[in-house]
């Protein structure tokens, strides 16, 4: 087995890179391949039974549904393992965050839930602006699956410490002390479709500014999600 080499953290990510896309590679040759096969597998069966019914189509449409979730884990693993590399520029943030609310909108009022924006600042920061909107949409999403339909979930910016905190905010179901304290580890999750890999990328993209994630949350009190930035000179790599 190939040993990770000893040297600076720059070698280890690379090490790091080249085995997750080995691996990712070694898993999704298996996957194409189950998909081709299912694929041509059900439209046989479509000549045999023209309407559709039958068990069989039950148990190919579970196995198509698994396929596309090993699937969509390896490309979770993969961005959590080789996370891109963009140097952070001076950025308007409000315009950022409504552009991503106008993405993301649809779907929160196809959920029953209210999108609100809360916008107080600051006027520009030092980002990566890719990563904040992928970051926040990550969060969204997951408040969305937290949160009930008649709920809202709230984006909001403020300046502290003349860096920027972009927070999202839901009223939805909470979580227990035991599960925040594990909110951040790799593939921990509490859905049965989860990946465990949603907060951890959050914080990557934080850490890569030189900031932070809190997370505030307890059963059934909602949850709020910060991602605090430095401004430059304070710990962001420019």
């Amino acid at each position: 087995m190939t040993s990770p080499p000893g040297g600076g953290g720059d070698e280890q990510r690379d090490f790091v890179e080249t085995l997750a896309a080995g691996v990712a590679h070694e898993i999704r040759n298996p996957l194409n391949s189950v998909q081709i096969n299912l694929s041509i597998l059900e439209q046989e069966l479509k000549e045999l039974v023209p309407d559709g019914r039958g068990n069989a189509f039950t148990v190919l449409g579970k196995i198509a549904s698994e396929v596309k979730r090993l699937d969509d884990f390896v490309s979770e693993f993969l961005r959590f393992a080789r996370p891109p590399r963009r140097e952070p520029e001076w950025l308007p943030v409000a315009p950022l965050v409504r552009e991503l609310a106008s993405f993301i909108g649809p779907e929160c009022a196809k959920n029953g839930v209210a999108l609100e924006l809360d916008l107080r600042g600051p006027e520009r920061a030092w980002l990566d602006g890719f990563g904040l909107k992928q970051a926040i949409l990550n969060l969204v999403l997951n408040a969305l699956q937290a949160t009930p339909a008649g709920g809202r979930v709230v984006l909001r910016t403020e300046e502290v410490d003349g860096g920027l905190r972009a927070s999202v905010v839901d009223d939805g179901e909470g979580m227990s002390a035991e599960t925040q304290a594990r909110a951040l580890t790799p593939f921990f999750t509490t859905r049965a479709d989860g990946t465990g890999l949603g907060l951890p990328l959050v914080e990557q993209v934080v850490r890569r500014h030189g900031g932070r994630i809190e997370v505030a949350s307890a059963a059934g009190a909602g949850t709020t999600v910060s991602l605090c930035f430095p401004p430059p000179g304070e710990g962001a790599r420019p």
